[in-house]
Parts: structure tokens; C-alpha cells; sequence
């Protein structure tokens, strides 16, 4: 029984009710990839620019970026991210973000290229 005594009706992942013939339903959850690539990049010097980091990837399940220079923050986002206005890695060496996206991630960097260091799940 479900918290506060409410009957707990079982589905498909379409939202069907499957009923409750078994006493032993049965789970499954997919975690992880059987590929993974790894790779460097420089972020860009320029505020005004952005440098590629990880290219757009169909069917990846996320990819994680670390600072590995570390002695300026690195702002992460689309082709048009700017200093002040992406995601912010920290200045500081090994500082990361785990990213869910199949699409290209940019980064800049306000003062001095920043090399950053990526793991990709697909």
C-alpha cells in the first residue's frame, strides 16, 4: 500500500494498467552506455567567442566537463555563450559539471583559454 493507504495501481510505460495477476512484478532500469569517449579542448580567450567543446552526439546520455587548467572560470552553454551569462565551472582545477544533453556544448573563459577535459556516455 501506498503512503496513506491509497491503492498502488501498476502500468506499462505508457501509462496502461497492467493489473496485479503477479506477486512478483518485475523492474527493469537501463543505467550507463556500453560506449564512452574522452577528449581535451582549449575554451576560448575571447569573452566575445566561443570555442566547441564536445560536439553534438545522437543517442549520447551525458557527458561530464572538468576545468583542468583551473586558473579561470570557464562559462559552458551553446555556440553563443559569453562570459557572465553560461553555466560557471570554477576556477580551480578539477572543477566539473555532469551534463544530460545530446547537443554541442561551447565554452569562453573571461581572461585566459582554460583547458577542459570531457567524458561522454552514449
Amino acid at each position: 500500500m501506498a503512503v496513506g493507504g491509497a491503492p498502488v495501481t501498476v502500468v506499462d510505460r505508457n501509462g496502461n494498467d497492467v493489473g496485479t495477476a503477479s506477486s512478483t512484478p518485475s523492474f527493469t532500469r537501463s543505467v550507463g552506455s556500453a560506449t564512452m569517449a574522452t577528449g581535451q579542448a582549449a575554451s576560448s580567450v575571447s569573452p566575445a567567442a566561443a570555442t566547441l567543446i564536445v560536439p553534438a552526439r545522437a543517442g549520447r546520455q551525458s557527458v561530464v566537463i572538468s576545468n583542468i587548467t583551473g586558473t579561470q572560470p570557464v562559462y559552458l552553454g551553446n555556440s553563443g555563450v559569453l562570459v557572465g551569462t553560461g553555466f560557471f565551472i570554477a576556477g580551480a582545477a578539477g572543477a566539473s559539471v555532469t551534463i544530460a544533453t545530446t547537443a554541442a556544448i561551447y565554452a569562453t573563459s573571461p581572461t585566459a583559454a582554460q583547458t577542459l577535459s570531457y567524458l561522454e556516455n552514449y
